[in-house]
């Protein structure tokens, strides 16, 4: 086959053995001889035979030859870099076109030595198991915030709706329901709901009347994206000029404010002077004062997530797992939180993913949601007993009678 030939050059093929398109192979089947590309791998092997076993590529050893890659943008074009940004090797077109300024971008050596790097610990370890499936009255769950009580707000951005439920069985029982767009919520130490709904000041749910107020939190002249509150009643609030997200202007902040409204700091800039957020979209923070942000880096949703000591330095930026984030299915991180254990858990929307990474952002593995059957994870919750809430969105065109899904989970090993 094209493989052995390959193996005498010390290269690897880059052309799917299955589909015969451009997708850069990932996946060797031992028994079949097999060379292929992740989505075939999913879409039809694995399908016919889930009992082969597979190795991917990297752990041949084997080194990639970039001038051998045809760029997937420009007919005919041999790639000259890898983006890590991206997942995806690029051409010198793509170079002088500037598709991929300020992405990080890596050459064959680099590229071919990162391979050797340590492997995140065993998916075995980490053990996720469905313990309670909810049916809801809203079409995506965007947003959830858990009362001390074990009543939930849930919120969905796209039809303006927001609701405090009650679980009941196999569903969700509707206590109050608000006709408002929201863009970030969280619960405070009194129990009660804080939410971003455009305009500079936060406004405040009061959990038992429903009745909503200005809260005392105002980022003035900017707009509020994304709210956490700590244990320490410390207010995170991700913010940046309003209207259009992109391209980026003006300042892209995270503010942290006390109890009373007062600022503390802000993050904004590294110590170069450069931008540490494009859009912070998701905040979250560790009990050892880490600052965990799900930053938003283009219209395609595509993103990372970057995480800070309290003092501000770069501890670790997280831009997907080589094995699953490729051109084809780049890191959509959309919600994050914290475990007691102080590990990151992100949801990877359309991959079907949940990502763990340590404290200082460094991936311990990833998790495949869709084989459990949980589909378009969005939202992300602890419950009050120490479970995981998974709140789902429905597939795009999705008609409006359509009912997400929201997921309890048990978990062990991070």
């Amino acid at each position: 086959m094209a493989f052995a030939s390959s193996l005498q050059k010390g290269q690897i093929p880059v052309g799917c053995e299955l589909c015969k398109g451009q997708n850069r192979i990932q996946f060797k089947c031992i028994e079949c001889d097999l060379l292929m590309c992740s989505e075939c791998l999913d879409r039809v092997h694995l399908r016919i035979a889930k009992d082969h076993q597979i190795t991917d590529i990297k752990d041949i050893g084997k080194n990639v030859i970039f001038n051998e890659i045809k760029c997937e943008n420009h007919t005919g074009q041999a790639c000259c870099l890898f983006c890590q940004t991206c997942k995806t090797f690029i051409c010198l077109k793509c170079v002088a076109k500037k598709v991929h300024n300020g992405h990080e971008l890596v050459e064959e050596e680099d590229y071919n030595e990162s391979k050797v790097e340590k492997k995140p610990k065993q998916m075995s370890k980490i053990k996720f198991e469905i313990s309670k499936e909810y049916t809801t009255d809203l079409t995506d769950i965007h947003y959830i915030a858990v009362c001390s009580d074990g009543s939930m707000w849930m919120g969905n951005q796209i039809r303006s709706k927001l609701q405090h439920v009650k679980l009941r069985e196999d569903k969700t029982e509707i206590i109050t329901s608000l006709n408002i767009k929201i863009w970030g919520m969280a619960k405070n130490h009194s129990n009660n709901i804080l939410i971003t709904t455009g305009g500079t000041k936060l406004k405040l749910i009061n959990t038992m009347t429903g009745q909503m107020t200005d809260s005392r939190y105002d980022v003035k002249p900017l707009d509020p994206i994304s709210i956490h509150v700590t244990s320490d009643h410390r207010v995170f609030i991700g913010a940046y000029p309003g209207g259009n997200a992109f391209p980026v202007t003006g300042r892209r902040v995270v503010v942290v404010m006390d109890q009373e409204g007062k600022q503390l700091k802000e993050y904004e800039h590294d110590e170069h002077n450069k931008r540490l957020f494009t859009y912070p979209l998701c905040v979250a923070t560790t009990s050892n004062g880490n600052i965990c942000v799900v930053d938003w880096l283009d219209n395609d949703h595509r993103g990372r997530v970057v995480v800070l000591s309290p003092g501000g330095d770069i501890l670790g930026t997280y831009t997907g797992h080589p094995d699953v984030n490729t051109g084809n299915k780049p890191f959509q991180p959309k919600r994050i939180l914290t475990t007691p254990s102080n590990n990151i858990v992100v949801t990877d929307l359309k991959n079907h993913l949940l990502h763990m990474l340590t404290d200082q952002g460094q991936s311990i593995t990833y998790y495949n949601l869709g084989d459990m059957g949980i589909i378009f994870p969005y939202s992300l919750a602890l419950s009050t007993t120490g479970t995981i809430y998974i709140g789902c969105v429905s597939e795009a065109g999705s008609p409006d009678t359509t009912k997400a899904k929201l997921y309890e989970l048990e978990y062990s090993g991070i």
